[in-house]
């Protein structure tokens, strides 16, 4: 091997830690995904079972708007923007029907604050759950 045929060390290494900055920085926001999606999972969870214990419909979008918020909190999780829907029409069937109060949950999670070159904006996740109202339970 003649001396002609070697790469210039300095810019292989600035290439190759480029490299590894770009793919921990994909790594970062994958589990910033992974972890706010785990978060609003739970959130539409604790929102509906919230909300299938209330007494009406209006009293079960109020509790599983302040359950989504206060289980988003637990988890430091803070989005940019967070929709809290519910589906309280079934409070309107008769004692003894089978009910449920379905719980949506979508939230824009932020990715300027990790400060990696070429990603920023937010990234939009939903979960859904969806939990029975109780049978006999007291209803307005």
């Amino acid at each position: 091997m003649t001396g002609d045929e070697r790469g210039d060390l300095t810019v292989e290494t600035a290439i190759g830690v480029t490299a590894l900055f770009l793919l921990l920085g994909l790594g970062l926001v994958g589990i910033r995904v992974m972890v706010a999606d785990a978060a609003i999972d739970e959130a539409a969870r604790s929102a509906a079972r919230a909300a299938s214990i209330a007494r009406d419909g209006h009293a079960a979008a109020v509790a599983a708007d302040r359950r989504a918020r206060a289980v988003l909190a637990e988890q430091h999780l803070t989005c940019v923007s967070l929709d809290v829907v519910v589906d309280a029409a079934d409070f309107a069937k008769p004692f003894g029907d089978t009910g449920y109060v379905v719980a949506t949950i979508t939230c824009d999670v932020p990715l300027d604050d990790l400060a990696i070159p070429g990603i920023s904006g937010a990234k939009t996740l939903q979960a859904q759950f969806r939990s029975p109202i109780d049978r006999y339970g007291a209803r307005s």
